[in-house]
């Protein structure tokens, strides 16, 4: 685990207890090359796989709620994303 500024330093994040989060070591190089909301989508894409593959609907919703939101924003719309 590894401790993470949630706003980078060098983005005006400061060192304090609410702009920190701990991170794997994976997940954090990752965030380092990826804006915050390219991780995130990342991430949610990840899970709810992990969540269709175990056949954990709730979550599988969930996610799909999210990522609709990412598209329906048009955030990040170069990470394809497919529910079927």
């Amino acid at each position: 685990m590894q401790v993470d500024h949630i706003i980078p330093k060098d983005k005006g994040g400061r060192a304090t207890v609410d702009n920190g989060q701990t991170l794997c070591s994976i997940c954090n190089f990752r965030k380092k090359n990826y804006n915050q909301t390219e991780s995130g989508k990342k991430m949610f894409i990840r899970l709810w796989e992990t969540a269709k593959r175990i056949g954990d609907i709730e979550t599988q919703k969930f996610c799909e709620d999210v990522l609709r939101t990412y598209e329906k924003h048009n955030i990040n719309g170069h990470i394809d994303w497919n529910f079927e």
